[in-house]
């Protein structure tokens, strides 16, 4: 295991690759394998995790940083457990996106999840007709389904834009919480 040599709380990128990251009980979360850096400031923004040999990949934010030793990075978080990526489905269970962050009081309590969603809107010349949340594309899963809506006569869609918004939303909206998955209580038009 290599040491990372912190010089007045500085490190590089070749130091704190393959470092070992914890999560906030302690458990091993996997290495980093890449450092996110924003084009504009060219200041890192994350680090992406690669979790188990033929694991995923997290991106999770530098905030959720505790600390970095000679040989470890602790997180103050459980990144699996914190809901990062989970999906998140409406009251009548139609996917709007998925959890980019979420954010617990002092008290640790669930505070607020900003989701990101993929928005669909169909128009006409005249304007806007309907929006869809669109679920995340995955490569396993390539097909989407849109819901069928009464198309009225003049009013055929003939344009189609996809826009990604950052949705956030209290945890008074929210119903349940599971493992892989949040559940609000209102329905997806109400947040799109």
């Amino acid at each position: 295991m290599k040491k990372l040599s912190i010089k007045e709380g500085k490190t590089t990128f070749n130091q704190i690759l393959g470092t070992h990251v914890y999560d906030a009980i302690g458990e091993h979360f996997g290495h980093v394998d890449d450092i996110e850096i924003n084009k504009t400031t060219l200041s890192p923004t994350g680090l992406i995790i690669h979790k188990g040999f033929f694991g995923e990949y997290f991106k999770v934010d530098l905030k959720y940083i505790d600390k970095i030793t000679s040989d470890k990075i602790y997180l103050w978080i459980c990144p699996e457990k914190n809901l990062l990526d989970s999906k998140v489905v409406d009251c009548e269970e139609v996917e709007i996106g998925r959890v980019v962050e979420a954010e617990k009081d002092k008290d640790g309590d669930l505070e607020y999840i900003r989701v990101r969603a993929k928005i669909l809107k169909t128009r006409d010349d005249e304007g806007e007709i309907e929006r869809y949340a669109v679920p995340m594309m995955s490569f396993e899963d390539m097909t989407i389904t849109l819901p069928t809506s009464p198309i009225e006569e003049g009013h055929v869609p003939s344009y189609m834009d996809v826009e990604t918004r950052d949705i956030s939303i209290d945890s008074d909206e929210i119903e349940t919480v599971e493992e892989d998955r949040v559940v609000l209580s209102k329905k997806k038009e109400e947040y799109i």
